[in-house]
């Protein structure tokens, strides 16, 4: 088994935790909402889309973001780009 070790950004205070894949998916699936925030403060286009989409301000970035892209398009991103400690 191979387990991601990393504090989650999303938990207010931080927290760290260790888990596999699919139990990171599993508490990363709870912070929806704090996830398209962070995308929606951090970029001024779409990173999820295979072509630019321009965002006219943060309302409709977080619009973008929650209606244009599944779940798990986010929470894959929120795993893939947290920084993390990988143990086989």
């Amino acid at each position: 088994m191979t387990f991601l070790s990393s504090a989650c950004l999303y938990c207010n205070p931080q927290r760290s935790v260790t888990a596999e894949k699919s139990q990171w998916s599993i508490h990363l699936a709870h912070h929806r909402e704090e996830i398209i925030k962070h995308l929606a403060d951090t970029s001024s286009s779409c990173i999820l889309c295979a072509y630019p989409v321009e965002f006219a301000n943060k309302e409709h970035a977080s619009s973008h973001y929650r209606w244009g892209h599944k779940k798990s398009t986010l929470i894959d991103w929120a795993l893939y780009n947290m920084p993390r400690r990988i143990f086989a």
